[in-house]
């Protein structure tokens, strides 16, 4: 009996730690999102099919696929919500083969200061949203500063089993599945 508890413990921490660790992937993945100034902003618009512990959701059976996602355009707000570039397309995209670009300039093409702002995408399953650090590295103020609004960022729409998310390919380049706590080793193909 006692090693019968003794597997159902250990089954039970190998659980916890592999949904910690996804959590933690997830989030460091996602906690992204500074530039220095005069960076150019690259992002896209990503859409998966994901399982949950090798069970699809309740109605993969009526949606079996993910639907092609769209993007009908995309725009910055700054700190106030106040929108200082816009782009909208005349006739919607493929959001998979689509990259967008922000090169850190307001509608008159005047560079932006260095501070917070957020980027919206308008996609067919709704709008996606990430925060924007731009810091000046010669500006010590900027180097140590915490962006207190990622509770109110959409960065991905989870539907049916599909998630879109919004992907700053910055983040992409700086190896998005190492788990820093476990040093799990990294996801291929990602």
């Amino acid at each position: 009996m006692k090693h019968r508890w003794a597997w159902v413990s250990i089954a039970l921490v190998v659980m916890v730690l592999v949904a910690t660790m996804a959590a933690t992937a997830t989030t460091y993945s996602n906690w992204s999102g500074k530039y220095r100034v005069g960076e150019t902003v690259l992002f896209k618009v990503d859409t998966e099919q994901f399982w949950w512990w090798g069970c699809c959701c309740c109605c993969c059976n009526q949606q079996p696929a993910c639907p092609a996602v769209q993007i009908s355009g995309w725009h910055v707000a700054d700190s106030t919500g106040k929108t200082i570039y816009q782009v909208v397309f005349d006739t919607p995209v493929d959001a998979s083969g689509w990259q967008g670009s922000w090169g850190q300039v307001d509608s008159s093409n005047a560079a932006v200061p260095a501070g917070y702002y957020t980027l919206y995408v308008d996609t067919t399953v709704g709008t996606l949203s990430r925060h924007i650090q731009i810091y000046d590295p010669c500006n010590c103020c900027w180097s140590w500063s915490w962006n207190c609004n990622t509770c109110t960022e959409v960065a991905s729409i989870t539907n049916c089993g599909c998630r879109t998310s919004l992907v700053l390919l910055k983040e992409v380049a700086t190896n998005n599945c190492c788990v820093p706590l476990f040093w799990w080793p990294c996801c291929p193909n990602h």
